[in-house]
Protein backbone atom coordinates (compact mmCIF):
# COMPACT_ATOMS: atom_id res chain seq x y z
CA UNK A 1 0.00 0.00 0.00
CA UNK A 2 1.42 3.41 -0.60
CA UNK A 3 0.43 6.40 0.02
CA UNK A 4 1.60 10.06 -0.85
CA UNK A 5 0.78 13.71 0.39
CA UNK A 6 1.80 16.83 -1.37
CA UNK A 7 1.98 20.18 0.06
CA UNK A 8 1.93 23.38 -2.77
CA UNK A 9 4.20 26.23 -1.42
CA UNK A 10 1.93 29.47 -2.16
CA UNK A 11 2.52 31.55 -5.46
CA UNK A 12 5.19 33.74 -4.07
CA UNK A 13 7.78 30.87 -2.97
CA UNK A 14 7.19 28.75 -6.20
CA UNK A 15 8.97 31.74 -8.24
CA UNK A 16 11.31 32.10 -5.65
CA UNK A 17 12.14 27.76 -5.90
CA UNK A 18 12.14 28.23 -9.85
CA UNK A 19 14.90 30.81 -9.56
CA UNK A 20 17.05 29.42 -7.24
CA UNK A 21 16.56 25.96 -9.35
CA UNK A 22 18.04 27.84 -12.29
CA UNK A 23 21.02 29.19 -10.73
CA UNK A 24 21.47 25.57 -8.86
CA UNK A 25 22.18 23.74 -11.99
CA UNK A 26 25.23 25.67 -12.48
CA UNK A 27 26.59 23.85 -9.31
CA UNK A 28 27.11 20.80 -7.15
CA UNK A 29 26.25 20.03 -3.75
CA UNK A 30 24.75 17.19 -1.92
CA UNK A 31 25.22 14.87 -4.54
CA UNK A 32 24.45 17.94 -6.70
CA UNK A 33 24.30 21.72 -6.08
CA UNK A 34 22.23 24.60 -4.01
CA UNK A 35 22.19 28.01 -4.59
CA UNK A 36 22.28 29.05 -0.73
CA UNK A 37 20.87 32.51 0.25
CA UNK A 38 21.23 33.00 4.41
CA UNK A 39 24.74 34.25 4.15
CA UNK A 40 26.73 30.45 4.84
CA UNK A 41 27.74 30.02 1.02
CA UNK A 42 31.28 30.23 -0.30
CA UNK A 43 33.27 33.09 0.19
CA UNK A 44 31.66 34.97 -2.87
CA UNK A 45 28.22 34.01 -1.93
CA UNK A 46 27.18 31.25 -3.86
CA UNK A 47 27.35 27.20 -3.84
CA UNK A 48 30.65 26.19 -4.31
CA UNK A 49 31.29 22.29 -6.18
CA UNK A 50 32.34 19.56 -3.19
CA UNK A 51 34.55 17.06 -3.60
CA UNK A 52 32.58 14.37 -1.56
CA UNK A 53 30.03 15.27 0.39
CA UNK A 54 27.68 11.92 0.13
CA UNK A 55 29.05 8.44 0.70
CA UNK A 56 30.58 6.99 -2.73
CA UNK A 57 31.20 10.77 -3.24
CA UNK A 58 27.91 11.67 -5.47
CA UNK A 59 24.21 11.45 -5.25
CA UNK A 60 24.45 8.33 -7.72
CA UNK A 61 26.80 6.87 -5.61
CA UNK A 62 29.37 5.73 -8.22
CA UNK A 63 32.04 6.24 -5.62
CA UNK A 64 34.71 7.79 -8.00
CA UNK A 65 37.36 10.77 -7.57
CA UNK A 66 38.99 13.37 -9.60
CA UNK A 67 42.28 13.12 -7.65
CA UNK A 68 44.59 9.96 -7.06
CA UNK A 69 44.82 8.22 -3.62
CA UNK A 70 47.60 7.33 -1.40
CA UNK A 71 49.98 4.79 -3.47
CA UNK A 72 51.38 4.19 0.19
CA UNK A 73 49.77 3.32 3.63
CA UNK A 74 50.80 6.48 5.36
CA UNK A 75 48.94 7.92 8.11
CA UNK A 76 49.07 11.40 7.82
CA UNK A 77 46.86 12.03 11.59
CA UNK A 78 44.09 10.52 13.29
CA UNK A 79 41.65 11.99 15.66
CA UNK A 80 39.45 10.36 18.38
CA UNK A 81 36.02 11.60 18.61
CA UNK A 82 35.84 9.87 22.05
CA UNK A 83 32.09 8.01 20.93
CA UNK A 84 31.30 4.78 18.89
CA UNK A 85 29.76 5.21 15.30
CA UNK A 86 28.23 3.65 12.58
CA UNK A 87 28.35 6.19 10.23
CA UNK A 88 30.96 7.51 7.04
CA UNK A 89 32.77 10.21 6.80
CA UNK A 90 31.91 13.06 4.07
CA UNK A 91 33.83 16.17 3.33
CA UNK A 92 32.51 20.10 3.75
CA UNK A 93 33.16 23.25 2.43
CA UNK A 94 36.65 23.43 3.26
CA UNK A 95 37.42 19.61 2.84
CA UNK A 96 37.27 18.83 6.40
CA UNK A 97 35.71 15.47 7.46
CA UNK A 98 31.86 15.44 8.79
CA UNK A 99 30.93 12.13 10.57
CA UNK A 100 28.24 11.19 12.86
CA UNK A 101 29.09 9.46 16.01
CA UNK A 102 26.89 8.02 19.35
CA UNK A 103 25.06 11.66 20.45
CA UNK A 104 26.78 13.90 17.96
CA UNK A 105 28.37 15.10 14.92
CA UNK A 106 31.88 16.17 14.55
CA UNK A 107 33.59 18.43 11.84
CA UNK A 108 37.55 17.46 11.97
CA UNK A 109 40.33 20.38 9.91
CA UNK A 110 41.52 18.01 6.88
CA UNK A 111 44.91 19.57 7.15
CA UNK A 112 45.57 19.24 10.56
CA UNK A 113 43.13 16.68 12.35
CA UNK A 114 41.75 19.13 14.90
CA UNK A 115 38.61 19.73 16.02
CA UNK A 116 36.72 21.83 14.37
CA UNK A 117 33.25 22.02 15.95
CA UNK A 118 30.52 19.17 17.20
CA UNK A 119 27.09 19.49 17.51
CA UNK A 120 25.26 17.61 20.12
CA UNK A 121 22.12 15.26 19.16
CA UNK A 122 21.28 14.87 22.84
CA UNK A 123 22.16 11.25 22.98
CA UNK A 124 21.03 9.58 19.47
CA UNK A 125 23.48 7.70 16.81
CA UNK A 126 24.11 10.32 14.57
CA UNK A 127 23.75 8.88 10.88
CA UNK A 128 25.79 9.84 8.08
CA UNK A 129 26.02 13.23 6.66
CA UNK A 130 25.75 14.87 3.75
CA UNK A 131 26.76 18.40 2.96
CA UNK A 132 25.04 20.70 0.35
CA UNK A 133 26.40 23.79 -1.77
CA UNK A 134 26.07 26.24 0.55
CA UNK A 135 27.58 24.52 2.78
CA UNK A 136 24.46 23.41 5.04
CA UNK A 137 25.27 19.95 6.53
CA UNK A 138 22.30 17.31 6.99
CA UNK A 139 22.37 14.68 9.31
CA UNK A 140 19.56 12.47 10.90
CA UNK A 141 19.64 11.39 14.94
CA UNK A 142 17.00 9.36 15.91
CA UNK A 143 13.75 10.42 14.86
CA UNK A 144 15.36 13.63 13.69
CA UNK A 145 16.51 15.20 10.60
CA UNK A 146 18.90 18.25 11.53
CA UNK A 147 20.18 20.93 9.29
CA UNK A 148 23.20 22.66 10.06
CA UNK A 149 25.02 25.68 9.70
CA UNK A 150 28.64 24.88 7.95
CA UNK A 151 29.95 26.05 11.25
CA UNK A 152 28.18 23.33 12.79
CA UNK A 153 24.97 25.69 14.52
CA UNK A 154 21.25 24.10 14.10
CA UNK A 155 19.47 25.98 11.21
CA UNK A 156 16.34 23.64 11.96
CA UNK A 157 15.42 20.17 12.81
CA UNK A 158 12.00 17.99 11.46
CA UNK A 159 10.66 14.52 13.16
CA UNK A 160 10.14 11.95 10.72
CA UNK A 161 8.11 10.13 13.13
CA UNK A 162 10.28 6.76 13.28
CA UNK A 163 13.93 6.12 13.19
CA UNK A 164 15.53 7.93 9.92
CA UNK A 165 18.21 7.07 7.72
CA UNK A 166 20.58 9.22 6.48
CA UNK A 167 19.95 11.84 4.36
CA UNK A 168 20.20 13.24 0.78
CA UNK A 169 19.98 16.45 -0.90
CA UNK A 170 19.06 17.51 -4.28
CA UNK A 171 20.32 19.78 -6.71
CA UNK A 172 17.51 22.59 -6.02
CA UNK A 173 17.69 21.78 -2.21
CA UNK A 174 15.31 19.59 -1.26
CA UNK A 175 16.11 16.99 1.12
CA UNK A 176 14.81 13.35 1.54
CA UNK A 177 15.21 10.72 4.17
CA UNK A 178 13.95 7.19 4.41
CA UNK A 179 12.77 5.89 7.52
CA UNK A 180 12.07 2.59 9.38
CA UNK A 181 8.86 1.75 9.26
CA UNK A 182 8.43 2.92 5.77
CA UNK A 183 8.13 6.75 5.66
CA UNK A 184 9.85 8.95 2.53
CA UNK A 185 10.10 12.08 3.62
CA UNK A 186 11.14 15.33 1.33
CA UNK A 187 11.57 18.91 2.89
CA UNK A 188 12.42 22.14 1.55
CA UNK A 189 16.08 23.48 2.24
CA UNK A 190 14.00 25.23 4.78
CA UNK A 191 12.93 22.47 6.73
CA UNK A 192 9.14 22.36 4.92
CA UNK A 193 7.52 19.13 4.45
CA UNK A 194 6.28 18.71 0.52
CA UNK A 195 5.31 15.85 0.17
CA UNK A 196 5.78 12.09 1.90
CA UNK A 197 4.86 8.77 0.64
CA UNK A 198 4.50 5.56 2.72
CA UNK A 199 5.57 1.63 2.14
CA UNK A 200 4.95 -1.54 3.40
CA UNK A 201 8.37 -2.45 4.71
CA UNK A 202 11.20 -0.12 6.37
CA UNK A 203 12.29 2.21 3.18
CA UNK A 204 16.14 3.85 2.38
CA UNK A 205 16.69 7.43 1.56
CA UNK A 206 16.86 7.60 -2.30
CA UNK A 207 19.74 7.52 -4.73
CA UNK A 208 19.06 10.48 -6.71
CA UNK A 209 18.82 10.08 -10.43
CA UNK A 210 18.26 12.67 -13.03
CA UNK A 211 14.65 12.72 -12.51
CA UNK A 212 13.97 9.94 -10.54
CA UNK A 213 14.22 8.60 -7.01
CA UNK A 214 15.51 4.81 -6.35
CA UNK A 215 14.94 3.51 -2.79
CA UNK A 216 15.91 0.38 -0.87
CA UNK A 217 13.20 -1.40 0.78
CA UNK A 218 11.72 -4.13 2.80
CA UNK A 219 11.49 -7.32 1.74
CA UNK A 220 14.19 -6.82 -0.73
CA UNK A 221 12.06 -4.08 -3.20
CA UNK A 222 13.31 -1.58 -5.41
CA UNK A 223 10.95 1.68 -5.57
CA UNK A 224 11.23 4.42 -7.69
CA UNK A 225 9.51 7.60 -7.29
CA UNK A 226 9.63 11.08 -9.38
CA UNK A 227 10.35 14.08 -7.80
CA UNK A 228 6.32 14.94 -7.27
CA UNK A 229 6.28 11.98 -4.70
CA UNK A 230 4.69 9.67 -7.11
CA UNK A 231 5.25 5.98 -7.24
CA UNK A 232 6.49 5.05 -10.99
CA UNK A 233 7.03 1.49 -10.25
CA UNK A 234 8.65 -1.20 -8.01
CA UNK A 235 10.98 -3.56 -8.48
CA UNK A 236 10.76 -7.65 -6.88
CA UNK A 237 13.87 -8.99 -8.27
CA UNK A 238 13.03 -12.15 -5.77
CA UNK A 239 9.02 -12.00 -5.77
CA UNK A 240 6.91 -10.96 -3.73
CA UNK A 241 7.89 -11.50 -0.78
CA UNK A 242 6.44 -11.23 2.76
CA UNK A 243 7.18 -8.36 5.73
CA UNK A 244 7.94 -9.96 9.20
CA UNK A 245 6.84 -8.64 12.61
CA UNK A 246 9.07 -7.75 15.14
CA UNK A 247 12.45 -8.42 12.73
CA UNK A 248 15.74 -5.61 13.30
CA UNK A 249 15.31 -2.38 11.85
CA UNK A 250 16.35 -2.74 8.44
CA UNK A 251 16.03 -6.19 8.29
CA UNK A 252 15.98 -7.83 4.50
CA UNK A 253 16.26 -4.16 2.67
CA UNK A 254 17.74 -3.96 -0.50
CA UNK A 255 20.92 -1.73 -0.22
CA UNK A 256 21.12 1.92 -1.36
CA UNK A 257 21.46 2.09 -5.74
CA UNK A 258 24.16 3.00 -7.81
CA UNK A 259 23.53 4.22 -10.98
CA UNK A 260 25.88 3.91 -14.06
CA UNK A 261 26.40 6.54 -16.99
CA UNK A 262 23.47 5.03 -18.98
CA UNK A 263 20.86 4.90 -16.62
CA UNK A 264 21.27 1.31 -15.39
CA UNK A 265 20.36 0.90 -11.42
CA UNK A 266 23.04 -1.25 -9.46
CA UNK A 267 21.52 -2.68 -5.94
CA UNK A 268 22.87 -5.36 -3.19
CA UNK A 269 20.75 -6.85 -1.06
CA UNK A 270 20.95 -7.81 2.84
CA UNK A 271 18.79 -10.78 3.76
CA UNK A 272 18.73 -11.54 7.16
CA UNK A 273 18.69 -14.38 9.68
CA UNK A 274 14.62 -15.68 10.42
CA UNK A 275 15.46 -14.14 14.02
CA UNK A 276 13.21 -11.85 15.31
CA UNK A 277 15.08 -8.96 17.36
CA UNK A 278 14.08 -10.57 20.16
CA UNK A 279 15.73 -14.02 19.36
CA UNK A 280 12.22 -15.58 18.21
CA UNK A 281 12.80 -17.93 15.48
CA UNK A 282 10.21 -17.35 12.65
CA UNK A 283 8.39 -21.06 11.23
CA UNK A 284 8.59 -21.16 7.07
CA UNK A 285 10.85 -18.16 6.51
CA UNK A 286 10.45 -17.01 3.05
CA UNK A 287 13.43 -14.48 2.63
CA UNK A 288 16.15 -15.63 0.28
CA UNK A 289 19.38 -16.66 2.45
CA UNK A 290 21.26 -15.60 0.02
CA UNK A 291 22.25 -11.94 -1.08
CA UNK A 292 22.89 -10.87 -4.70
CA UNK A 293 23.62 -7.88 -6.80
CA UNK A 294 21.04 -6.64 -9.11
CA UNK A 295 20.96 -4.98 -12.33
CA UNK A 296 18.00 -2.66 -12.94
CA UNK A 297 16.60 -0.65 -15.92
CA UNK A 298 15.19 2.77 -15.71
CA UNK A 299 11.74 0.93 -16.21
CA UNK A 300 11.86 -1.54 -13.29
CA UNK A 301 12.91 -4.62 -14.88
CA UNK A 302 15.69 -7.12 -13.83
CA UNK A 303 18.12 -7.24 -16.47
CA UNK A 304 20.71 -9.58 -14.79
CA UNK A 305 21.26 -10.92 -10.92
CA UNK A 306 25.01 -11.72 -9.78
CA UNK A 307 24.83 -15.03 -7.49
CA UNK A 308 26.98 -16.02 -4.75
CA UNK A 309 30.04 -18.30 -6.90
CA UNK A 310 31.33 -19.66 -3.20
CA UNK A 311 29.28 -22.49 -2.95
CA UNK A 312 26.33 -22.44 0.02
CA UNK A 313 27.01 -18.91 1.36
CA UNK A 314 24.45 -18.74 3.81
CA UNK A 315 23.38 -15.22 4.47
CA UNK A 316 26.08 -13.80 2.10
CA UNK A 317 25.64 -10.23 1.61
CA UNK A 318 26.50 -8.16 -1.32
CA UNK A 319 27.09 -4.55 -1.13
CA UNK A 320 25.96 -1.94 -4.30
CA UNK A 321 28.92 -1.72 -6.19
CA UNK A 322 30.81 1.62 -6.98
CA UNK A 323 31.33 2.49 -10.36
CA UNK A 324 34.48 2.52 -12.58
CA UNK A 325 35.26 5.27 -15.75
CA UNK A 326 34.63 1.94 -17.59
CA UNK A 327 31.27 0.76 -16.37
CA UNK A 328 33.22 -2.03 -14.17
CA UNK A 329 31.37 -2.61 -11.18
CA UNK A 330 33.03 -3.32 -7.77
CA UNK A 331 31.43 -5.04 -5.01
CA UNK A 332 32.28 -6.08 -1.60
CA UNK A 333 30.86 -9.05 -0.38
CA UNK A 334 30.20 -9.77 3.22
CA UNK A 335 32.52 -12.90 2.16
CA UNK A 336 35.36 -11.48 2.74
CA UNK A 337 35.86 -10.29 -0.98
CA UNK A 338 35.85 -7.78 -3.48
CA UNK A 339 34.33 -8.63 -6.56
CA UNK A 340 34.89 -6.94 -10.01
CA UNK A 341 32.07 -7.45 -12.51
CA UNK A 342 31.45 -6.19 -15.96
CA UNK A 343 28.17 -4.31 -17.07
CA UNK A 344 26.57 -7.70 -18.39
CA UNK A 345 26.71 -9.16 -14.77
CA UNK A 346 30.37 -11.19 -15.67
CA UNK A 347 32.96 -11.44 -12.83
CA UNK A 348 36.37 -10.20 -13.95
CA UNK A 349 38.27 -10.55 -11.15
CA UNK A 350 38.29 -11.16 -6.85
CA UNK A 351 40.23 -10.06 -4.40
CA UNK A 352 40.85 -12.22 -1.40
CA UNK A 353 41.67 -10.40 2.03
CA UNK A 354 42.96 -13.46 2.94
CA UNK A 355 41.01 -13.49 6.14
CA UNK A 356 38.56 -16.03 7.19
CA UNK A 357 34.72 -15.01 8.61
CA UNK A 358 35.32 -15.19 12.19
CA UNK A 359 37.81 -12.30 11.94
CA UNK A 360 36.56 -10.30 8.18
CA UNK A 361 32.90 -11.30 7.40
CA UNK A 362 32.55 -7.95 5.61
CA UNK A 363 34.34 -5.69 2.83
CA UNK A 364 32.47 -2.30 1.39
CA UNK A 365 32.26 -1.55 -1.80
CA UNK A 366 35.37 0.46 -2.23
CA UNK A 367 36.69 4.32 -3.19
CA UNK A 368 37.82 5.01 -6.58
CA UNK A 369 40.88 6.93 -7.19
CA UNK A 370 41.06 9.02 -10.36
CA UNK A 371 44.32 6.41 -11.48
CA UNK A 372 41.91 3.65 -11.10
CA UNK A 373 43.43 2.25 -7.40
CA UNK A 374 41.14 1.02 -5.24
CA UNK A 375 40.11 1.61 -1.48
CA UNK A 376 38.43 -1.04 0.44
CA UNK A 377 37.44 -0.90 4.42
CA UNK A 378 36.90 -4.31 6.16
CA UNK A 379 34.93 -5.09 9.27
CA UNK A 380 38.24 -5.89 10.98
CA UNK A 381 39.94 -2.54 10.47
CA UNK A 382 41.92 -3.06 8.07
CA UNK A 383 41.99 -0.99 4.72
CA UNK A 384 42.77 -2.70 1.48
CA UNK A 385 44.67 -0.40 -1.44
CA UNK A 386 43.94 -2.88 -4.54
CA UNK A 387 44.96 -2.49 -7.87
CA UNK A 388 42.57 -2.03 -10.72
CA UNK A 389 43.37 -5.67 -11.86
CA UNK A 390 42.65 -6.80 -8.30
CA UNK A 391 46.05 -7.20 -6.53
CA UNK A 392 46.84 -5.90 -3.88
CA UNK A 393 48.92 -2.47 -2.67
CA UNK A 394 49.06 -2.37 -0.17
CA UNK A 395 47.25 -2.16 3.11
CA UNK A 396 47.07 -0.71 6.77
CA UNK A 397 45.68 -2.58 9.89
CA UNK A 398 44.44 -0.73 12.61
CA UNK A 399 45.26 -3.38 14.82
CA UNK A 400 41.46 -3.56 16.62
CA UNK A 401 39.54 -6.09 14.86
CA UNK A 402 36.35 -5.84 17.67
CA UNK A 403 35.28 -2.68 19.59
CA UNK A 404 36.72 -2.67 23.03
CA UNK A 405 34.19 -3.98 25.55
CA UNK A 406 31.69 -5.01 22.80
CA UNK A 407 31.11 -8.08 20.57
CA UNK A 408 30.95 -6.39 17.50
CA UNK A 409 33.17 -5.47 14.64
CA UNK A 410 35.52 -2.29 14.72
CA UNK A 411 34.95 -1.98 11.03
CA UNK A 412 36.78 0.95 9.03
CA UNK A 413 34.38 2.79 6.68
CA UNK A 414 34.60 3.70 3.12
CA UNK A 415 36.79 6.86 2.42
CA UNK A 416 36.59 10.02 0.69
CA UNK A 417 39.23 10.93 -1.06
CA UNK A 418 40.05 14.64 -0.93
CA UNK A 419 40.86 17.36 -3.30
CA UNK A 420 45.00 17.16 -2.71
CA UNK A 421 44.43 13.15 -2.53
CA UNK A 422 44.41 12.78 1.28
CA UNK A 423 42.17 9.44 2.12
CA UNK A 424 39.87 9.74 5.43
CA UNK A 425 38.20 7.14 6.87
CA UNK A 426 36.58 6.63 10.41
CA UNK A 427 36.77 3.17 12.72
CA UNK A 428 33.51 2.05 14.95
CA UNK A 429 35.40 2.84 18.02
CA UNK A 430 35.55 6.80 16.93
CA UNK A 431 38.68 7.27 15.44
CA UNK A 432 39.45 9.28 12.40
CA UNK A 433 41.97 8.52 10.47
CA UNK A 434 44.25 10.85 7.29
CA UNK A 435 45.89 8.50 5.01
CA UNK A 436 48.93 11.01 3.21
CA UNK A 437 48.28 12.00 -0.72
CA UNK A 438 50.88 10.92 -2.58
CA UNK A 439 50.49 13.45 -5.76
CA UNK A 440 48.21 13.87 -8.67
Amino acid sequence: MLRTMRRDPPAAMMTVGIILIMVSLLVLGCGGGENGVDGDQGQDGSAVELTWPVIYQDAQHAGRSASNGPSAADVKWTYDAGSDTWSWAVLGMEGDVICGFMGKVVSVAAESGSLNWEFSTGGARATSCCVAGDGTVYASAGNTLYALSPQGAQKWSYDVGAEADEPAVDTDGTVYAGSVGGRLVALSKDGELEWDATVGGDIRTPTIGEDTLYCGASPLVLYAFDKEGAKLWEARPEGDLPIYEGMMEWANTLDYASIGNDGTIYVGSFPYPGITSTGQMIPDYAIPTMGRLYAISPRGQVLWRYECPYGECSYFNIHTPSIGVDGTLYAGTSHWRVLAIDRDGNLIWEFNTGEDQTVCPSVFSPSIGKDGLLYAATTSGKMFCLNPDGTEKWRYDSGAPWLPGKSRSNNLTPPPIGDDGTLFTVQADGRVYAFKATGN
